[in-house]
């Protein structure tokens, strides 16, 4: 059973560090970063998976200050939205002063029915500006990513939520679980490992960033 996720996510490829590792974002701009997230309902009506992503613009003290889908899932984009709205975010630093600025998170959907594939996304144009302009910097995105493998003979559900540091280069220098689900959350760092990554711009020029992504997983037959 194939599912193409056609568009762009957000997140990592994975150097599996704890989530207190030493942060490589040391410069002159630091990326707003999730340090609380709740858990994303995946309702048992919706037959629907693959990716819905977020551009998420946190004001300068940390709160959500406007949600922008930029891909969606007609049943699950609306949960997505009303979960992340209430995370709790650390702004972003520009030469040390806490400053507005966008991020992405990225919903990964995936029911045990999913068989985990390497699954290759289009490559997509940097996202435009809203009305009111949207701030720098470019954030991340994803150009290859892949369903996690469901672990056999589990029956947890739930949200697994991690941060991921992505150097200039596009790698993944360290990561941080900010939602844990036992016998979920190694599964969703080994399915990390496959993921690659464009990375975030600032003036024209790579940085190092950071990026959020969540599994909402559940078992057959959404028990």
């Amino acid at each position: 059973m194939r599912h193409f996720l056609i568009g762009t996510l957000a997140l990592m490829a994975v150097g599996l560090c704890s989530a207190e590792a030493p942060r490589p974002n040391a410069g002159p701009f630091e990326s707003a970063e999730v340090v609380s997230a709740e858990d994303v309902r995946y309702s048992a009506q919706s037959a629907a998976v693959g990716a819905v992503v977020l551009e998420i613009t946190v004001s300068e003290k940390g709160e959500v200050e406007a949600i922008r889908p930029i891909r969606e899932i007609p049943s699950l984009t609306e949960e997505a939205v009303k979960s992340v709205r209430r995370w709790q975010f650390k702004p972003a630093l520009l030469d040390g002063k806490p400053t507005r600025s966008r991020t992405v998170v990225a919903v990964i959907f995936n029911s045990v029915a999913t068989y985990p594939l390497e699954t290759v996304l289009g490559g997509i144009s940097a996202t435009e500006a809203g009305v009111d302009s949207a701030p720098e910097p470019e954030p991340i995105k994803v150009t290859s990513a892949s369903f996690v493998k469901y672990p056999f003979n589990s029956l947890a559900t739930g949200t697994v939520v991690i941060r991921a540091n992505i150097d200039a280069e596009g790698l993944v220098r360290d990561v941080g679980v900010i939602r844990d689900v036992r016998t979920l959350t190694g599964p969703c760092l080994e399915g990390l490992k496959r993921w690659k990554f464009q990375p975030a711009e600032l003036r024209g020029s790579p940085i190092s960033s950071s990026i959020c992504v969540a599994f909402v997983l559940r078992p057959p037959n959404g028990s």
